[in-house]
């Protein structure tokens, strides 16, 4: 009998989960704090906790890669749902308009100060997938107009991590082959 209430309790401890209490509040669509941006998929630990990083590409536009590629960024705010910087006098926010494509359907998110299709998010609260500490996270919301779709990140060339847009429906993401990892994008600071 000692065996199987042993048992017992082994395996229910092994069943439950995580679970933090949120807070009641809805928080506000902007955040004039400076904070940096931490990827979290505890199912792929090769992007899980890594940071987003700017890469410094022509025109003043800035590339989205996961650390160690790029600079830190630890100066992003959100402005009525974009995240946006301000880099070298010049203010560049979070588009989606880069090199679409077709063999997952994704796009590639970027910043600049140009006018492309504004990457949109909600303000949220979630629980970190690895301490269950209440945390802030940025949902996506839309790409200028279009509700839905998630952020992901993909293997791009010299084995950097990229971030892309997946539009709603899209299924190509989950192609082992292709395969474009969606993330939670958590707001931390130093």
């Amino acid at each position: 009998m000692w065996f199987s209430n042993a048992l017992l309790v082994v395996l229910s401890a092994g069943t439950t989960a995580l679970a933090c209490t949120l807070p009641t509040d809805t928080p506000i669509n902007s955040i004039s704090k400076g904070f940096a941006i931490q990827v979290q998929n505890a199912s792929y630990p090769v992007i899980h906790n890594r940071l987003m990083n700017l890469w410094a590409a022509g025109g003043g536009d800035q590339h989205l890669f996961l650390s160690p590629a790029g600079a830190p960024a630890s100066d992003l705010t959100l402005v009525n749902g974009v995240i946006t910087q301000l880099s070298g006098g010049k203010t560049i926010r979070a588009v989606i308009n880069g090199e679409y494509t077709a063999f997952d359907d994704t796009t590639k998110m970027f910043m600049t100060e140009r006018g492309d299709p504004r990457a949109i998010y909600d303000v949220k609260y979630g629980c970190n997938q690895d301490t269950d500490a209440v945390q802030t996270e940025l949902a996506f919301k839309e790409r200028s107009g279009v509700i839905g779709g998630h952020l992901c990140v993909r293997l791009a060339s010299g084995n950097r991590y990229e971030f892309r847009y997946s539009p709603p429906g899209n299924t190509l993401v989950d192609n082992p082959n292709h395969l474009c990892i969606k993330v939670t994008l958590a707001i931390v600071r130093n």
